[in-house]
């Protein structure tokens, strides 16, 4: 198939979508007493969706890459993690109407962290947690509602999109005879990328808000774009090109050695002089791999996480020494505290204790970088 014919197949099934888009929300009008809102369009904010203006598809990923990448990732872009909505309404309800992709199918992560959306309402730029959707387990459509208010009273609101799941199609409903306006702008301007592996991406925590991305996002009031592909986090060039495309960057933090173990050595430098190609400034914090249950003392899995640990090190440390001032370094094998082999649900994956503190101990860093 040439590629000419193949981007024409590509614009047809995106215009699909997008019809499909506006016939169902035509269906959802009837609901009594709720109007209901395309998220892609204004006064909705969407982040983490870069191309979402070219292609008008829930996805962390361009449909059409300039360099091919692997099949696994692409499949992975269309699960929704650090997806967020910004929105403000005096609605005293919200709802939304969902298809996904597919049913929640995971052993070790709840259906609320792999397909439900949780809301936050921002209380003086602080986010507060609110409620999750409630669905069927095994559902691939559901309508859900949050209770926020009882007075009318405009608030900004901010909602997390699934982990582990792709969205066919969103609505957003309020009260008919109330507003939806603008969020107001965050703390900070531009956007953080993250690029990892499936603890980048969410798994396992238990709601969307708790991926480390999501916390930061919050607690640090800037935009995130979470890259996580779970199993697929390997470091190849395509996907260090691809970031170079998002705009506005103010950080890039490469925390992908999980999936790399015996690779990562080879990976990182060209990644980053991928990066540094075109924003030879933009700062790269270099984040090395947690420590999982099973690495205890003395084991092997041990010696190669501090081995692993030291090379990054050494290498953030090289690239200083050469003039590189935008380059940074966390120990990763020492953010999950003493009692590490607590933090995970099957030995390697963050619960939402294991993600907060990776959120915690990279907060600080992230905060002096984007302040710098």
């Amino acid at each position: 198939m040439s590629l000419s014919l193949y981007k024409v197949i590509v614009t047809l099934l995106v215009f699909n979508v997008c019809l499909a888009q506006v016939e169902k929300k035509q269906v959802n009008e009837k609901m009594e007493g709720v109007i209901w809102h395309d998220p892609m369009e204004q006064p909705f904010q969407l982040i983490g969706f870069e191309w979402m203006e070219k292609d008008h598809v829930f996805r962390r990923l361009p449909l059409l890459p300039e360099r091919k990448i692997p099949q696994a990732v692409d499949d992975l872009a269309d699960q929704t993690a650090g997806g967020q909505l910004r929105f403000q309404t005096n609605s005293n309800r919200i709802f939304l109407q969902v298809e996904l992709s597919n049913y929640s199918n995971m052993y070790h992560m709840p259906p609320t962290g792999q397909s439900g959306f949780d809301l936050y309402i921002e209380e003086k730029g602080i986010p507060r947690y609110i409620q999750t959707s409630k669905f069927a387990h095994d559902a691939t459509e559901y309508i859900t509602s949050f209770a926020v208010g009882d007075n009318h009273e405009l608030q900004t609101f901010r909602i997390n999109f699934p982990l582990y799941n792709g969205i066919e199609f969103l609505a957003i409903g309020i009260e008919d005879g109330t507003v939806v306006r603008k969020a107001e702008p965050l703390k900070h301007k531009g956007k953080v990328v993250v690029y990892g592996t499936s603890i980048t991406q969410g798994g396992c925590v238990s709601r969307p808000g708790m991926v480390y991305s999501n916390i930061l996002s919050r607690k640090l009031g800037v935009e995130f774009v979470n890259l996580g592909f779970s199993g697929n986090g390997k470091g190849e060039p395509e996907i260090a090109h691809i970031i170079n495309e998002i705009s506005d960057l103010r950080l890039v933090v490469l925390d992908y050695e999980a999936n790399a173990n015996m690779t990562i050595r080879e990976t990182i430098g060209p990644f980053v002089d991928i990066l540094r190609m075109q924003k030879p400034n933009l700062p790269i914090l270099i984040v090395s791999k947690i420590r999982v249950a099973y690495a205890v003392d003395g084991s092997e899995a041990f010696e190669r996480l501090l081995d692993n640990r030291d090379y990054l090190e050494g290498m953030v440390l090289d690239r200083k020494k050469s003039g590189d001032d935008n380059i940074y370094f966390v120990d990763g094998s020492i953010i999950l505290g003493e009692d590490y082999s607590e933090c995970t649900v099957d030995r390697i994956h963050p619960t939402d204790l294991g993600s907060y503190r990776i959120a915690k101990a990279l907060s600080g860093v992230i905060q002096n970088i984007l302040e710098k």
